[in-house]
């Protein structure tokens, strides 16, 4: 994996281009469109998984969100990296340091291990992490 060129998603990118309409849709579908096309070079974590399937449940219902997981973990564009206790440590100093939400920190965490902290992301929670540069 190329550091300097990875870039983390947020679940939201996903969750926003499969389920909402409108603006914030529409950037969400193109970050995954620059991803399928080599263009982004795509990170994320099973967590984001377990977010999407979990919003497709409540907004959709459950077959639906089986669907949605299916077609996330079939998106080979898409790096998964692992949930580790270094990254929990790290997410656990960034929960105390800005009181950002733990699934938040995890996703922090990675961006910063994995991605030199790029993240996209429509969560302004993210703009408080030292380190952290926010797109969307």
């Amino acid at each position: 994996m190329n550091k300097s060129k990875s870039v983390y998603l947020d679940s939201n990118v996903f969750i926003y281009a499969s389920l909402y309409k409108g603006e914030t849709a529409e950037k969400a579908k193109e970050y995954l469109r620059k991803s399928a096309d080599g263009k982004i070079d795509a990170v994320t974590a099973s967590l984001t998984w377990d977010e999407v399937v979990y919003a497709f449940r409540r907004l959709a219902g459950e077959k639906e969100s089986l669907r949605a997981g299916k077609v996330l973990l079939r998106m080979s564009f898409i790096r998964f990296v692992p949930v580790d206790f270094s990254v929990c440590e790290q997410a656990q100093r960034i929960a105390e340091k800005y009181g950002i939400l733990p699934r938040d920190a995890i996703h922090a965490a990675l961006a910063l291990k994995y991605c030199k902290g790029r993240i996209i992301s429509n969560d302004s929670d993210f703009d408080a992490v030292d380190g952290l540069k926010r797109t969307f």
